[in-house]
């Protein structure tokens, strides 16, 4: 009962003080003492002012003296902390430098001073911690880069509201567009730059990671990629059509968007395609994903049949049809658009014609057939149309090689004739 009385004795003397300071506040006198008016922008006055500072002294001495701190230490710094966030938000209300009051900048919170000493600071800071080897000028990289991460977020939300490209912030950009035409293309040169640098390297384009078989992307990035690729497939193509009518009709490469002169794509990137198609068949694999192939085959399989799935045997004979009329009347070659003056073909492309055309030239000479016939007692086993077939035969039927005559009705000038 005791404990409870002197907790409620405290609470209603505190009341009882709060009550008795607001009340000599608004009557404009010393909360202290209650008698005389405080000095100017103050809550006491002289002489309880030098009471209290002399009091204040005293104990930081003895505090001091016997080794202890002379103010709680959390508690002074969450006192610090409340006060800076205090005096930060009321100058900043008044249009004042929020660190030594005199008139802020226009759209800023410091004079201009005081924003060169924070830049010099700042410098200072990041040379040193550069020379020792510490990233970020010694703050920590996680919260450095989320404070820049949310400056930029800013920043581009201001910008695309006001219609500027987000990454100058002076060109008017196009409609559903964030970025200006001259800033897409430095943009997309430097992707391109870092790609190549990144491809011939073996890494990875996309997180710079070594990836085994020159393939584009590492197992995590590829899987990501395809997993956005099939989240929304149709409007990625139909993005890619509208960008691919958009360069053709205005002109421009349909790869890199700079002029072509009519053409689909323009000289660089015709060029750079046909290097790359040349180097991916040397080296073996598909000319479009780079997987390995066999035979000597241009697509893997996959490719090949989507290539196959994708053809239009009309258009592709339009398209060839009306090439052929127009390098006709330009007195062009053809095939290879080589000047070819009165006729359709240059000399290398007619005679490339000539060998791989079905001309019949020469006696044809049907694929030969092979017939196993056992000494013994006759019997015929055939005709295969494989010599692997004549092995399986042998084996199935336990056969030995010196108890049989093989036959083959190839003739005598099958190897003098023949198609060519």
């Amino acid at each position: 009962m005791a404990y409870r009385d002197i907790d409620k004795r405290r609470r209603a003397d505190l009341a009882r003080f709060h009550r008795r300071v607001a009340a000599r506040k608004a009557a404009g006198l010393c909360v202290k003492c209650g008698k005389t008016e405080p000095v100017p922008d103050r809550m006491l006055c002289a002489p309880c002012a030098e009471k209290r500072n002399a009091a204040d002294r005293a104990r930081s001495a003895r505090l001091r003296a016997e080794g202890k701190p002379v103010r709680d230490p959390v508690r002074a710094k969450e006192y610090e902390r409340e006060r800076s966030r205090r005096l930060h938000a009321e100058r900043k209300a008044a249009g004042l430098c929020t660190k030594c009051k005199a008139p802020a900048r226009p759209d800023r919170t410091t004079c201009e001073p005081c924003a060169e000493k924070h830049r010099a600071r700042d410098r200072a800071r990041y040379a040193r911690a550069k020379a020792e080897g510490i990233p970020c000028g010694g703050r920590d990289p996680q919260a450095k880069r989320r404070a820049d991460r949310e400056r930029s977020r800013r920043r581009g939300e201001a910008r695309r509201a006001a219609g500027l490209c987000v990454r100058c912030g002076h060109v008017p950009t196009e409609e559903g567009r964030s970025l200006c035409e001259p800033c897409r293309d430095d943009r997309r040169a430097a992707r391109r730059a870092r790609d190549a640098d990144r491809r011939s390297a073996g890494l990875c384009v996309k997180c710079a990671a070594p990836v085994p078989g020159g393939k584009t992307y590492c197992g995590p990035c590829g899987k990501a990629r395809n997993k956005r690729r099939k989240r929304d497939p149709e409007a990625s193509r139909e993005a890619d059509r509208r960008r691919y009518a958009e360069r053709r009709g205005g002109g421009d490469c349909t790869s890199c968007g700079k002029p072509a002169n009519g053409a689909a794509e323009c000289q660089a990137c015709r060029e750079a395609g046909r290097a790359r198609y040349h180097a991916r068949r040397a080296a073996g694999v598909c000319v479009k994903c780079r997987t390995p192939t066999f035979g000597g085959a241009a697509y893997c399989a996959p490719c090949a049949v989507a290539k196959a799935a994708r053809r239009n045997p009309e258009a592709e004979q339009a398209a060839r049809r009306r090439r052929y009329a127009e390098r006709r009347a330009k007195g062009r070659c053809v095939e290879c658009n080589t000047p070819s003056p009165g006729v359709a073909r240059c000399e290398p492309c007619s005679r490339k014609h000539r060998e791989s055309s079905g001309a019949f030239r020469g006696i044809p000479v049907s694929d030969p057939t092979w017939t196993v016939i056992e000494l013994e007692t006759g019997r015929e086993h055939g005709p295969f149309d494989d010599p692997a077939d004549i092995a399986l035969c042998l084996a199935f039927g336990k056969l030995d090689r010196e108890r049989v005559e093989v036959l083959c009705d190839a003739p005598v000038t099958a190897s003098l004739t023949g198609w060519t």
